[in-house]
């Protein structure tokens, strides 16, 4: 790929974002709430928010575990 097409193919994205955002701007509150929910089924139906939960929680615990090494040291 040259650097024109490189930079024709940049244009022709922000002009495709541009048009899609302007399409979401129009959309109505229940079709936004519509589209979420789809999204989450998806989500769901992938196990996506199984692994989000868990996770977090590990990400959590963590946490917890370096405050209470800290506190340790601060004592």
């Amino acid at each position: 790929m040259t650097k024109k097409e490189a930079l024709a193919y940049r244009r022709r994205w922000k002009l495709m974002e541009q048009v899609q955002r302007g399409e979401r701007r129009g959309l109505s509150i229940e079709e936004k709430l519509k589209q979420l929910d789809q999204c989450y089924q998806t989500a769901a139906e992938l196990g996506l928010l199984k692994q989000y939960a868990a996770a977090r929680r590990k990400g959590k615990r963590e946490v917890q575990l370096r405050w209470r090494r800290l506190k340790g040291l601060a004592a």
